[in-house]
């Protein structure tokens, strides 16, 4: 359900030499068909990142094995949190991705897509409700339609 949503984002984009996909909730699971299947697909090879130097340490490696041609593509998903102590620091790689490129997933977001409902509270992205949501999603969409239909 989710990873549907999360394919109609990254698919327009599967051209493009870097992606970037802010996930603060950490909706995206690593190892997830959605992003490592979907980028094996299509040529990239993905980050999955939390830490500056782990991000770094890979995204050299990367480049490294790619040579002077430099023809590997990244997605990279960049996990940290909004309120993280010290965020994910990639202003080279930002300026490398076309804006269009770089998206940040949110949990309000895919369900106003699904439901049609703008007014989903912000809360729902908030780090313990969302943790909720994602690990009961199903169960949280049909109790919505029930409340609506009530």
């Amino acid at each position: 359900m989710i990873a549907q949503w999360i394919l109609t984002k990254i698919e327009p984009h599967k051209h493009a030499p870097l992606i970037i996909l802010r996930d603060p909730q950490r909706i995206i699971q690593p190892g997830a068909h959605v992003v490592d299947g979907w980028a094996e697909q299509n040529g990239f090879a993905v980050l999955f990142c939390a830490g500056n130097l782990a991000l770094r340490e890979m995204y050299e490696t990367i480049r490294e094995e790619a040579g002077p041609a430099g023809d590997t593509r990244v997605l990279l998903v960049d996990r940290s949190r909004l309120d993280a102590r010290i965020p994910l620091f990639y202003p080279d790689l930002a300026t490398e991705a076309p804006a269009e490129c770089q998206m940040t997933l949110s949990l309000r977001g895919f369900l106003v897509d699904k439901t049609g409902d703008p007014l989903w509270p912000h809360l729902v992205d908030s780090r313990k409700i969302s943790r909720l949501i994602v690990a009961n999603l199903p169960d949280t969409l049909r109790a919505y339609g029930q409340l609506r239909a009530v």
